[in-house]
């Protein structure tokens, strides 16, 4: 019995045992769940998270195909220091060679350095030691190959995360248009209004905090794929848009200008092939801080004297050898003086010559002629001309312009005559030119775009085509309105700017932009227009903000630019020049001569053509001279010793003469040879140097 009795003794106590570990067990998940819930609950919240993952971004290229923003890959690399397969003996017999691989290619710390990180890491546990936060892709691969880490993840610890990063591969040209991917922001430009297509799709990822505050992928591998963006190929020409910021850039500075502007569109589909805008920083450099040309509207002064010229040509109240008297250049409305900027001597001219020398006097007057009894009919002839309306330009940022109406309770007697001239109203510079593009087309508005597809694996998924927004004249009215318009560069305002090589139609602008005009006088200087003016290929703005060093009249300043990039925008494209040969029909007039060459590139040439020419068999490099209606190839003589004759070849054939005797070419400039030094003749030795001049 006494057995019995320690048995259940025993069993009692263990019994009892248990039941106060299972009884406090439950009270201290009772005070757990009710008293620190909340706070467990809490760290475990701040434990995990979720992240997400994103498709690669897609690119944005120009017309051609040439890439202007993309998504580049870097990687976040990091080693699981004490990863299972790596051993104590493969650790210690190869992290020397790691740390001398890092420190040699990274450069940022010594391979003692690197050393004592992974040393110390592997002694501490580390999991997740940070090696480089962005390595890019031939980084990876060669990290890939160093010792340790050509083991991987398992048996290096090798751990790396992909991040995409934008980067413009012709950096800042067309940055302002191009915009910025922003994170936390609204992005701008076309990375702003395309975001839609251009973001990945995300897929989330389950991440979870370790020491030091790391958050670690809790999983590698996942069931959804993150699809990439979609790519979109605008409508600008890379080589334009380069001439354009130069030239724009160059002329800021001369004229020491708080901003400046320009946009070139193709008159027949409203394609922007360029656009610039430059500001003046903090420290007088000049960048693309803001997109005036779409998003900034000011006073435009006398280029909108173009719209109130067609308003009455369409209109029928007058023609373009209508009198007008301008009275000695000064008229009084309303108690307010208007005046002309210059004094010309006469005071009776034509509708045609009051748009040539930019007479504000001539223009009010037809203006409150016509329309002063129901200033109502020249609103609503402005808004027939949609100039009430924005373009709709796909950027994100393009204000309405500001067109008064006769209800409005800042109208007034002088709001009429002034508004004839460009004041009293505001419009961004896309939104004239806009305009203007419509009288190079006869009429035809077209609606300014920067995209012309969305592409996704170079299957074209959407297109966008030139669309037609209106007839905003009749179409004899713009051809009147070309022809006034190139008197204003044959005889008017900006016959300095006029070309030899084509013809141009425009209209200068001066506007005192100056809140306070009485007072203070802030200038805007522009010229609006197109060119061929016969045949309109390209329409252009520029407009100069505020220039400082002396001179401000859009003649004079704004004027030259437009030349400049008219004229480098005529010789780089082949739309603006007509045809040398016509099915195969033969050159009329003065024939082509190539005065040095290689005989079989100028005989390519020739046949192509169709110009009549007599081969030379004797020799490979001839000289051309024109005979009746052909051309006769001469030897170019070569001397042994003697230095060659070079002028009027290209580099390429004149370095090749010259180095093939072992002289050494140095050149300045571009085109042909028009100067050579030493001197064709003259004794040589190898390795004498020839430095050319090419113009």
């Amino acid at each position: 019995m006494s057995i019995k009795r320690d048995i259940l003794w025993r069993i009692n106590l263990v019994y009892l045992l248990l039941a106060l570990v299972g009884f406090t067990i439950l009270l201290q998940v009772f005070r757990i769940q009710v008293f620190e819930g909340e706070h467990w609950r809490e760290m475990g919240h701040n434990s995990t998270r979720i992240d997400t993952i994103e498709g690669r971004r897609g690119n944005i290229y120009s017309e051609d195909g040439r890439l202007m923003a993309t998504s580049l890959p870097f990687y976040e690399v990091r080693m699981d220091v004490n990863t299972t397969g790596l051993t104590d003996s493969i650790f210690n017999n190869n992290v020397d060679s790691l740390s001398k691989n890092l420190a040699n290619y990274f450069q940022d710390r010594t391979p003692e350095e690197y050393l004592q990180s992974l040393t110390e890491a592997r002694a501490s546990g580390e999991r997740y030691l940070l090696i480089q936060r962005r390595v890019n892709y031939n980084g990876l691969k060669e990290l890939k190959t160093w010792p340790i880490f050509n083991r991987g993840k398992y048996g290096g610890g090798l751990i790396y995360h992909q991040q995409n990063r934008r980067v413009n591969p012709f950096s800042l040209l067309a940055r302002r248009t191009v915009g910025y991917a922003r994170d936390n922001s609204q992005s701008v430009g076309l990375e702003g209004s395309f975001d839609e297509y251009l973001r990945g799709t995300q897929v989330p990822r389950s991440m979870h905090r370790v020491s030091g505050g790391t958050w670690v992928p809790i999983h590698d591998d996942f069931e959804l794929e993150a699809k990439n963006g979609k790519d979109i190929y605008t409508t600008l020409d890379v080589n334009l848009q380069d001439v354009v910021e130069n030239v724009l850039h160059r002329n800021v500075r001369k004229h020491l200008a708080n901003h400046g502007s320009a946009i070139v569109m193709e008159v027949k589909t409203g394609k922007i092939k360029a656009i610039a805008n430059l500001g003046m920083g903090t420290d007088s450099t000049y960048w693309e801080k803001y997109n005036y040309a779409i998003g900034e509207k000011t006073d435009p002064g006398s280029t909108f004297k173009a719209v109130s010229l067609t308003a009455l040509l369409d209109d029928g109240l007058v023609t373009d050898t209508t009198i007008v008297d301008i009275e000695g250049g000064q008229k009084d409305y309303h108690e307010e003086v208007m005046k002309d900027d210059l004094w010309y001597p006469y005071n009776e001219i034509t509708v045609a010559k009051a748009i040539e020398i930019s007479s504000n006097v001539g223009i009010s007057k037809l203006i409150v002629q016509h329309y002063g009894a129901d200033p109502a009919k020249f609103i609503d002839k402005l808004n027939d001309m949609n100039l009430t309306q924005p373009t709709g330009i796909e950027i994100i940022g393009e204000p309405r312009p500001t067109i008064k109406t006769p209800d409005a309770e800042d109208w007034s007697g002088i709001t009429l005559p002034w508004m004839s001239v460009g004041y009293e109203l505001d419009i961004t510079p896309l939104q004239l030119l806009t305009f203007f593009n419509a009288i190079a087309n006869d009429g035809k508005m077209m609606r300014p775009y920067l995209v012309s597809e969305v592409r996704e694996l170079n299957s074209v998924i959407e297109r966008f085509d030139p669309q037609v927004v209106k007839q905003i004249c009749k179409p004899e009215t713009a051809i009147t309105v070309k022809n006034i318009l190139q008197g204003v560069i044959e005889r008017g305002t900006a016959k300095k700017i006029a070309s030899e090589n084509f013809t141009i139609a425009g209209k200068t602008g001066t506007a005192n932009i100056a809140k306070d005009r009485k007072r203070k006088k802030e200038y805007q200087a522009s010229f609006a227009g197109f060119f061929p003016a016969e045949n309109p290929i390209y329409s252009c703005i520029v407009v100069i903000n505020k220039p400082s060093m002396g001179d401000y009249y859009g003649g004079s300043v704004a004027g030259p630019i437009f030349k400049e990039i008219a004229e480098k925008c005529y010789s780089t494209s082949t739309k603006t020049h007509q045809p040398l040969v016509n099915n195969g029909a033969k050159i009329n007039g003065t024939l082509p001569i190539s005065k040095r060459g290689y005989q079989s590139d100028m005989q390519m040439v020739y046949n192509n053509l169709g110009v009549s020419h007599a081969p030379n068999p004797d020799t490979d490099w001839v000289v051309a001279s024109t005979k009746d209606r052909s051309i006769e190839l001469h030897t170019l003589e070569m001397r042994d010793n003697l230095i060659p004759n070079v002028r009027g070849m290209g580099l390429r054939d004149a370095m090749y003469v010259l180095e093939n005797r072992g002289m050494k070419v140095r050149f300045s400039g571009k085109g042909k040879v028009v100067g050579q030094s030493p001197g064709y003749g003259k004794r040589y030795r190898k390795g004498t140097v020839v430095d050319l001049e090419l113009r």
